[in-house]
């Protein structure tokens, strides 16, 4: 797990290298490095390209990656970058004939229970980018979500899971909506037989294998492998930029904002519900002042919620 910067009476060259520890800590598996690496079209490529390589032993021509950002939380096992990697598809080859491919680094195992309904939303979101205004639904391009997780997102044990939609009642019917899921499950048992469409030989388990171990820990293999070198050396020189340190600063201050206003308002609600019970007990105001006062809430606030609860009270007289 990588350091977290803190907020607090440092000097900002202190906190500065901090954040670059703390980045040399990171791995692809943590959101923010991934979202540095493919920043730049041509490392975007190399990155994208050779996992992508890795996962379907082939080459995919054209791509074209275009990453959708926004903030979230700056902590490792934060929800991962929303990427969609655009193919053409390759009229020789239709062992995969996925036009849209999203990949999604997990590190956040609290998230586990809501994965399947966050990703369905995310799937959502390039199909009404991808249907223009009189298109047919026949035209919407298939999709393949690729989920990379530290932690196993379904309790088998397994290195790969896959999920499509089916007809419940009569599983023989192809129901075709074009939606593939894949989830790799970074230190699962290697189990691609399950894999039968994509993995095609002893070779290709391997490197892929050797490609998920390196998104989660950051070592290259012991034997020569030239995309993850390539996907090395690219993480290696983001490591090194100044302003991957200076952004990865700036949104731990942000973070540092969102929990202390979060702060505030839970001790806001917590003083509220003080007041409330102290009121239906009978307890005189100015102890429960006090007691409201130990929350670290200034008098200014401590009124205002006072003022709050008579205001309650007075409605429901009425």
């Amino acid at each position: 797990m990588a350091t977290i910067i803190t907020d607090g009476p440092i000097m900002p060259s202190e906190k500065y290298e901090q954040a670059k520890r703390a980045i040399q800590e990171m791995t692809l598996i943590d959101g923010f490095l991934f979202d540095s690496s493919i920043e730049n079209e041509d490392d975007a490529k190399i990155v994208i390209g050779n996992m992508l390589r890795a996962f379907f032993d082939r080459d995919f021509k054209n791509i074209e990656i275009t990453s959708q950002k926004q903030f979230q939380a700056i902590d490792t096992k934060y929800h991962g970058i929303r990427l969609d990697a655009f193919i053409s598809e390759d009229p020789e080859d239709h062992t995969l004939s996925a036009k849209i491919i999203d990949i999604e680094m997990e590190n956040r195992e609290s998230d586990k229970p809501y994965l399947p309904r966050r990703l369905r939303y995310y799937t959502a979101l390039p199909d009404a980018k991808s249907l223009g205004s009189g298109m047919k639904y026949d035209k919407i391009p298939d999709f393949i979500s690729i989920t990379i997780s530290s932690y196993d997102p379904f309790g088998a044990g397994d290195m790969y899971y896959e999920a499509r939609t089916v007809l419940t009642t009569h599983p023989e019917v192809s129901y075709d909506d074009g939606i593939t899921r894949m989830f790799f499950y970074t230190k699962g048992t290697p189990n691609f037989e399950a894999m039968s469409t994509f993995v095609k030989s002893a070779e290709h388990r391997k490197k892929l294998q050797e490609m998920l171990y390196y998104i989660q820990t950051g070592k290259r293999p012991a034997t020569e492998n030239a995309d993850i070198n390539d996907i090395d050396d690219v993480v290696t020189r983001v490591k090194m930029r100044e302003e991957v340190t200076t952004e990865y600063m700036r949104q731990c201050d942000k973070e540092y904002i969102i929990k202390r206003e979060t702060a505030f308002e839970t001790k806001k609600e917590a003083a509220l519900e003080m007041i409330r019970f102290a009121h239906e007990d009978g307890i005189p105001d100015d102890k429960t002042r006090k007691r409201v006062a130990s929350l670290g809430l200034s008098p200014d606030v401590v009124n205002d919620l006072f003022a709050r609860i008579e205001e309650e009270e007075k409605s429901l007289v009425q």
